[in-house]
């Protein structure tokens, strides 16, 4: 997925759902979104798209946080945009390396179905969902689709949503 993608899907997702938030600290938290892509820069592609190593790094915000405020509602919706970001990784066919530092496997997942018409008739040729394994590989690696399209409607849909739901002064779903 491309930057946008991995701040705007998972901030429309929280803000919509969240009671009665602040705007401005959710869309300063939805760059958390991107940390994972960190590891591409760090020249270790993989490392940080880690269910195991993004647990060690919120563990202690989350520590701090409940000692601090007594809460860890920002805690919990920073975690969200980390882990999301592995989630759409993983719909956009992008390994993800679960386990790591415990394994260098990765998973890519593929949804190689496709949909043959043939005058009034179709059919479907492949499968549904097709896994496959990787290994992670270490070395500095591009980013590829910096903003896709895909990034770009997502920030559109959640501005609009965002300019209606001001416009009509309803809160978000509470």
């Amino acid at each position: 997925m491309d930057v946008l993608a991995h701040i705007f899907i998972p901030l429309t997702i929280v803000y919509f759902l969240k009671k009665k938030s602040n705007p401005y600290y959710i869309l300063t938290l939805a760059f958390f979104g991107l940390l994972p892509d960190l590891d591409k820069v760090m020249g270790l592609p993989g490392v940080l798209h880690s269910i195991i190593t993004l647990t060690i790094i919120i563990l202690p915000i989350f520590i701090i946080e409940k000692i601090a405020k007594r809460s860890w509602i920002y805690t919990s919706i920073i975690a969200f945009f980390m882990f999301s970001h592995l989630l759409l990784d993983l719909l956009d066919a992008s390994p993800i390396f679960p386990f790591y530092p415990f394994s260098n496997i990765g998973i890519i997942v593929e949804f190689p179905l496709r949909i043959s018409f043939n005058g009034p008739s179709f059919s479907f040729i492949g499968s549904l969902i097709q896994v496959t394994y990787t290994r992670l590989e270490t070395g500095f690696n591009t980013y590829n689709g910096i903003i896709s399209g895909f990034g770009i409607t997502s920030a559109l849909l959640f501005i609009t949503l965002f300019i209606i739901t001001k416009k009509s002064g309803k809160e978000p779903i509470t």
